[in-house]
């Protein structure tokens, strides 16, 4: 095992050093449009798999329908590309969606190279994704080599053969995040949590995905996934933020300190996260001092009514 791991790490690391290469002027141009004639030719090719397995029973029919939809899609914005024209010198997005291409080719090479064991603990890729959407730098699968579209389109069959693999849908959402196709990593993340409702990453990293989309939704699915995170770890910080932001949102400023006066306690001081939480505890003090005329215990400093942003 261990030697297949470092074998793919070093795989992971030359795709790395070749897929960041400088390209420039002409030479680039004509690479996108290799590229995108690549990604015609492997979706034509999946669409053509699933209309036979669909034909021989081999399929469940809403895969079958929820798959051949995504291709279609991805087939259309890729013609359009090639019609357009559009092979330009690569942008600073484009360099951002290659480390994301890295980072897949890593994250599903690991993965099948270490026999389907799961290496993601935390969610550095949903994290990564939230921020560059949020500056629109992410902007669906364009930009990526084919290669490591075709390493996800692998993972897609083996679910559509495999439907009951928690991990393999996990890892899927967590590509799918990666390469901006947040209804695809929705849609994976709801399949591995109905087959694994108390598995704490899934639990963690769907919620999360759920919110970053609609921060100011705080009800219904996103609530019920983090008040079941935060029952099965009291501590989980991600838990303890969105509950105190819906009882806020719902004006249950008590509850509201209470979770994130929890918070405190699970940040170390003087960090940026910490600095911020301090400051939306003070805002709620601030807000229960005028609604009852005194100071809960431990008032802190400062003003203003408005809910603080998410921290990190």
């Amino acid at each position: 095992m261990f030697v297949i791991i470092m074998l793919s790490a070093f795989l992971a690391l030359f795709a790395a050093w070749f897929l960041t290469r400088p390209i420039k002027g002409r030479a680039a141009a004509e690479g996108d449009r290799i590229a995108l004639e690549l990604t015609r030719e492997e979706t034509l090719k999946q669409l053509r798999e699933i209309e036979s397995d669909r034909n021989d029973g081999r399929i469940d029919e809403s895969v079958a329908h929820e798959e051949t939809a995504r291709l279609k899609y991805t087939l259309a914005q890729t013609l359009r590309a090639l019609e357009a024209g559009k092979a330009t010198a690569p942008s600073a997005p484009d360099k951002l969606r290659r480390r994301g291409a890295v980072l897949v080719s890593l994250l599903v090479g690991l993965t099948v190279a270490a026999g389907g064991m799961d290496y993601w603990q935390n969610k550095p890729a949903l994290l990564t994704f939230a921020t560059l959407n949020a500056k629109g730098r992410v902007s669906g699968v364009h930009g990526f080599p084919p290669m490591v579209l075709s390493m996800v389109a692998k993972l897609r069959r083996h679910l559509v053969h495999h439907p009951r693999d928690t991990g393999g849908w996990l890892e899927l959402a967590r590509a799918n995040v990666v390469l901006g196709d947040l209804k695809g990593a929705r849609s994976a993340y709801a399949r591995a949590y109905h087959l694994a409702p108390d598995d704490e990453a899934i639990l963690a990293n769907y919620a999360w995905l759920l919110y970053s989309a609609h921060p100011a939704k705080t009800t219904g699915r996103v609530y019920t996934l983090f008040r079941r995170l935060y029952k099965q770890d009291p501590h989980q910080q991600d838990a303890l933020w969105f509950l105190g932001l819906a009882s806020y949102n719902r004006h249950h400023f008590h509850k509201t300190l209470m979770y994130w006066t929890r918070l405190q306690k699970e940040l170390p001081p003087g960090s940026k996260a910490r600095s911020g939480v301090d400051t939306a505890v003070s805002k709620i003090r601030t807000i229960l001092v005028a609604e009852h005329g005194r100071a809960p215990a431990g008032l802190g400093q400062g003003a203003g009514s408005q809910a603080p942003a998410a921290t990190p």
